[in-house]
């Protein structure tokens, strides 16, 4: 009898006073003591609301059956396929709802569809892989932050790919705190990409220009990723800059003068096909047993042999007495390498020798500005009472100007 006097009064309450008795009934329906019949009836009403000419009467009984474990499961399956603001109540919240309606509704949804479904207590990997094709930036960002959505490594690959210029979802992505070497290194060389374009299109660097600086953010981006990484994870590091066409002889060469000298042996070990422990035993031994036969297997540059052999000879040298693994260019290893070329002749002996002196001048300037940091930051303590003495402040400027200049040079 309840459910008749409802349905008869229903015929000629306005939008907002069904609305309101939709709520009580859905209320009634999931937490009252019911008959088999009343149940059944109330059901019925229920499942009639769904052709309610009015969206607010369906967006009141999505609010009151969407989170529900107990909601009749034909009616929420409606009110997924209804528009998009009483759909995405259900879809963000509803248990009832299985993977394949959730990935059915929003393959071909809009964003909010897609925003309720990132939002969800639980997402599972199915889900995930469909919105990893198909999301904007927004959405990506808010999957990220939900710590019940289950993302696969290939779906953040796929994300990165498709959404890596996107600042907001780096930051979201960095934020999770788990993302493998090779994936940072791919986020790194998007946003490279992205900060190249950009100047580009400004007219702050010519198209010429900006293929440089890129090439050199993705370098140095590599070195400070292989720093922090596990041996396994610079292996696959490795990998992943070979396959995306990143691991350049001129890389290979930043790796070793930077101290990352691992680096240097993961991507021999891939390009030779030889077993990574092997690599490292030729590369960080203490003899240069083996590093020939190691290089030529890689299909590195022939030419280019000795200078690279310079640079691990330089590096073992060198780490025997000091740390070397600081992830800046090492002006003496430079220096080291370009001595040991001087003689040589050839074209890529030449243009290696200009990539040197590039690193040689960065090195300088690197080593320029951590002086000069010093110097300021060891200022003499002024007593308490007295003056400051401006001859010799200006006496500490100019000399660490005066340095900063000479290294520069």
């Amino acid at each position: 009898m309840m459910i008749r006097a409802y349905l008869d009064w229903s015929q000629n309450a306005t939008a907002q006073e069904r609305a309101e008795a939709v709520a009580m009934l859905a209320d009634v329906y999931l937490h009252a003591e019911l008959s088999s019949d009343d149940r059944r009836d109330a059901e019925a009403a229920l499942t009639m609301t769904l052709e309610d000419t009015s969206p607010l009467v369906r967006r009141a009984l999505a609010d009151a059956l969407g989170g529900a474990d107990r909601a009749p499961r034909h009616v929420i399956s409606a009110l997924a396929a209804d528009q998009a603001d009483v759909a995405s109540i259900v879809l963000a919240n509803s248990p009832v709802l299985s993977d394949a309606e959730i990935v059915d509704r929003i393959a071909f949804g809009e964003p909010i569809l897609q925003h309720a479904v990132a939002s969800r207590p639980h997402v599972a990997p199915e889900i995930v892989s469909v919105l990893a094709d198909i999301c904007d930036a927004n959405v990506a960002v808010e999957l990220l932050a939900n710590a019940g959505a289950e993302i696969p490594i290939g779906c953040l690959q796929r994300m990165i790919e498709r959404l890596g210029e996107d600042g907001a979802f780096r930051e979201a992505l960095l934020e999770r705190g788990d993302l493998p070497p090779d994936l940072q290194m791919a986020l790194a060389a998007a946003a490279a990409r992205h900060l190249s374009a950009f100047a580009v299109d400004c007219g702050w660097l010519a198209e010429r220009r900006a293929v440089k600086v890129r090439r050199e953010a993705t370098e140095s981006a590599a070195i400070v990723v292989a720093q922090t990484a596990a041996d396994e994870d610079v292996q696959r590091l490795a990998v992943s800059l070979r396959e995306a066409g990143h691991l350049t002889p001129q890389l290979l060469m930043r790796s070793v003068l930077s101290g990352e000298i691992r680096l240097f042996a993961a991507a021999l070990a891939d390009l030779a096909e030889v077993d990574a422990a092997r690599a490292q035993g030729f590369v960080l031994g203490r003899s240069m047993m083996g590093f020939g036969a190691l290089y030529r297997k890689a299909g590195l540059p022939m030419a280019l042999e000795p200078a690279y052999a310079a640079a691990v000879a330089a590096w073992q040298e060198l780490s025997r007495g000091m740390n070397v693994t600081e992830g800046r260019l090492s002006r003496v290893m430079i220096e080291m390498v370009l001595s040991a070329v001087a003689l040589l002749e050839g074209g890529e002996i030449e243009r290696l020798r200009g990539v040197l002196m590039l690193y040689q001048a960065e090195a300088a300037r690197d080593e320029a500005r951590m002086r000069v940091a010093d110097i300021l930051a060891a200022a003499p303590m002024i007593a308490v009472g007295e003056p400051a003495g401006t001859d010799d402040f200006d006496m500490r400027l100019h000399d660490a100007l005066a340095l900063e200049l000479e290294l520069a040079a």
